[in-house]
């Protein structure tokens, strides 16, 4: 009879464990996604609408904080100045706000010989 009920609460905890932990992640997320969205709203009021400054959401873990990561261009970045202080009126509790600028790319370098033409044919 006991051998019976741990049995079957072994298996129960292995079909509704994953269910209640994914629905928690679900509302975990929802609620990155609204703060995402009220970060973006006091980013566009800030700057006049829409510009280079990119909002990301990561939602929080149990042993990391959410994160609300604003990003520029490099050649951007006092855009980040008056974004963040109207931003972070919007992150709540538990969340970090973070400026990245971001580097440009570096082109490649060519060489003199790569330049000259072959004829075709």
């Amino acid at each position: 009879m006991l051998a019976e009920l741990i049995g079957i609460a072994v298996v129960g905890g292995m079909i509704v464990g994953p269910l209640v932990w994914r629905v928690h992640r679900d509302h975990v997320n929802e609620r990155a996604q609204a703060v995402r969205a009220q970060a973006h709203a006091a980013l566009f009021r800030t700057l006049g609408g829409e510009s280079l400054v990119s909002v990301q959401v990561e939602a929080p873990w149990l042993w990391r904080a959410g994160r609300v990561v604003l990003s520029a261009p490099s050649d951007w970045t006092s855009l980040l100045e008056p974004a963040w202080a109207n931003v972070v009126e919007h992150v709540p509790a538990g969340y970090e706000l973070v400026l990245k600028p971001v580097a440009p790319a570096a082109l490649p370098t060519v060489h003199e010989e790569d330049l000259v033409l072959r004829r075709a044919a």
